[in-house]
């Protein structure tokens, strides 16, 4: 199996772009990744992986990324044949590279955890089953009472708290920077909405990962006592026209499919299922 590797993301996006542009919304992650990495530089805990499979008639197959810590993210057309997938470990086992797990359409995905458990008696967990969502339109839906905010220096304390409280219910793995640096970055970047009521924060959503066309809200988080108040729905509601406006045409956003309630609540704010996406992860090997 010949994998194409780049150092630089500007290279990569000169290779892979077009073929992650074909499902633009569903690779999200991929292209707002390269696109960060191209724009700011790395910021990751080592050197990203950016590479991909060409076919033989020179068309790509699938691209393939790690930012370190992270999990591998795996971007396919067309699910991985068995065979695919047989070269596909073989090409991390011989290049003895890190696999601590992966993300990615849920057929692929699970082929490729289930042979390499076989092949190393290395046990695989699926941290979380998602849907892929995009919204063109928003709908219209009652708005509670309260207005939409960019967070300001002084919100740091309040997002950092709530960043940490979404990483422990989302069983998020490692960042790769402090939760306070992180949401120090969403302030300066002007990318962290708040949803206040009478001068109190009450739910947070954060806009990352611009493309060409479109950008992601995420992690979109409600603590449990401002909980089923409608806040969350109005700040995604209002932030995603707020997008819209700007000129992107489209908002997306990944959803656990273990959380109904909230995928019913984008449904109705207009967010459409595009793909299922799945995250695993691997134990170490003996």
């Amino acid at each position: 199996m010949t994998v194409l590797t780049y150092n630089k993301a500007d290279e990569f996006l000169s290779k892979v772009e077009h073929f992650l542009m074909k499902n633009e919304a569903l690779n999200n992650l991929p292209l707002g990744i390269s696109y960060r990495l191209a724009n700011e530089g790395n910021h990751y805990q080592g050197e990203p992986f950016l590479g991909y499979k060409q076919r033989n008639d020179g068309e790509i197959h699938y691209a393939l990324m790690r930012t370190p810590p992270h999990n591998w993210i795996l971007a396919v057309e067309q699910d991985l044949s068995y065979e695919d997938v047989e070269s596909f470990l073989t090409y991390i086992d011989e290049n003895h590279l890190p696999f601590p797990g992966l993300i990615g359409s849920k057929q692929s995905v699970e082929r490729i955890a289930e042979r390499w458990k076989e092949k190393t008696g290395s046990p695989y967990q699926i941290k979380m089953e998602q849907k892929v969502f995009r919204l063109d339109e928003v709908e219209d839906i009652p708005i509670s009472n309260g207005d939409l905010q960019i967070a300001q220096p002084e919100h740091q304390e309040i997002a950092t708290k709530w960043l940490n409280l979404f990483g422990e219910e989302a069983g998020e793995p490692t960042l790769s920077e402090s939760p306070e640096d992180t949401i120090k970055r969403m302030i300066q970047n002007q990318s962290l909405r708040l949803w206040v009521v009478d001068g109190e924060p009450v739910s947070m959503a954060n806009a990352t990962r611009p493309t060409k066309n479109g950008i992601t809200l995420g992690p979109v988080y409600t603590p449990n006592e401002h909980k089923r108040k409608g806040y969350a729905s109005s700040l995604v509601a209002k932030l995603s026209q707020s997008l819209l406006n700007e000129g992107y045409s489209f908002t997306s956003l990944y959803t656990d499919l273990n959380n109904p309630t909230s995928n019913k609540i984008y449904q109705r704010i207009g967010y459409k299922s595009i793909g299922d996406s799945i995250v695993v992860q691997f134990e170490e090997r003996g």
